[in-house]
This record gives C-alpha cells, structure tokens and sequence, in this order.
C-alpha cells in the first residue's frame, strides 16, 4: 500500500502515472477528486505564525475528511499540535528543523503523532542542513516515532518510484529499509485510513 502523504495537485496526469507506479492512496492540496484506481484525500499543511493562529485555523478545518499536517515554526505551537487531537502528522522542513528536540519528541510519542518528512525537501538540503535533518530523523526513529514521507510533488514528473524513494531514505538518512517502507506504506495509509476520500 505505498501512500504518498504530500502531493501539491493530483492532476488526472499524475494520478494515473501513481496507479502506473504502484501508489495505493495520496493526500493531496489541490484537487483531491480522485481517479485512477487511486485513494485520494485532501491535504491540509498549516504553518501558523503562532500558536493562536493555528487554532484559528483547526477551527475551519471539517474534522475527518482531511490529512492536517501541522508545520510548526515556534515550541509552543510545536508542543500543541503534539497532542491536539485533529492535527495528523507534524512536518519537519529545513525552515523548522531547530524545534524538533528530545522533548518535542517524547511528546509526540506520548501522543502517538507521526512526524512528516518530504523528499522536496532533502533534495535541496545542503550538508549543513543534511547532518542535522540525519541526526533528528535518528533519533525519532530510535524513539519509536511513526516517521511518514511525502514527495512533495507538484506535477507526474516529480513522483518518485516508491522503491527509489526507499533506496533515497536509505542512501542519505541511513534509514533501515524496513523502516524506509514503513514511512511510504503503514504508516502513512494509517494516517488517512479513518479519512473521506475517493477512489477511481
């Protein structure tokens, strides 16, 4: 069940090279009408200046019908969107990545939250950024943290074969493969199992 947690446009051109890949399921931002044979969600990612803005913005958001992904740039919102109770998965970019200490993340294994990583990402990282996005994503790992991994992808072209993904994670984040399946197959379809979505 590969499952792709971060498409930007789930065009009828890039859901029919997914089915063609072998994606089961991808949340997406823009249109998340589906097709294809493939499970389709919408996608919400949230980057709140603060932490009242980012309840402002859970309040409009209709429970149960998409994947909140919550990008936090301060502790506080980090802390909250931990074990706030609509927020999915907790995204960890470049922009962020000083938030994401010891005790963000044994709060996030308390509250079962998965943390979210996107290849668009990595891609761009330099070594600086590299060493510290290694370091973090170890220790989630070694904390037993659900780690889900997302493309990033705004058109077909820049949807990865979920097996180059793997050997991608592997290769520069030293992930166990095992774990490196995990994060593109269980754990992201368990995040948008309980959603409303569509399928072709």
């Amino acid at each position: 069940m590969f499952t792709d947690l971060n498409v930007k446009d789930c065009s009828s051109e890039l859901l029919e090279k997914a089915a063609a890949l072998g994606y089961s399921a991808l949340a997406c931002w823009e249109n998340p009408d589906g097709g294809g044979g493939v499970r389709v969600v919408g996608k919400k990612v949230l980057s709140p200046r603060s932490l009242e803005e980012l309840k402002q913005a859970l309040a409009k958001i209709p429970v149960g019908k998409t994947v909140v992904s919550v990008s936090p740039r301060d502790t506080a919102t980090a802390r909250w969107s931990a074990h706030d109770g609509r927020v999915d998965t907790i995204v960890m970019t470049l922009e962020n990545i000083d938030v994401f200490d010891k005790k963000q993340f044994s709060t996030m294994k308390y509250y079962g939250k998965p943390l979210e990583i996107w290849l668009s990402d990595l891609r761009r990282a330099g070594s600086v950024h590299l060493a510290k996005y290694y370091r973090r994503v170890n220790l989630a790992l070694r904390m037993k943290i659900p780690v889900v991994t997302g493309s990033g992808a705004s058109d077909w072209s820049q949807l990865p074969h979920p097996r180059a993904a793997v050997y991608f994670l592997t290769l520069l984040l030293d992930f166990p493969e095992k774990e490196a399946l995990l994060s593109l197959t269980s754990h992201p379809y368990s995040v948008i199992a309980g959603k409303v979505g569509s399928s072709g």
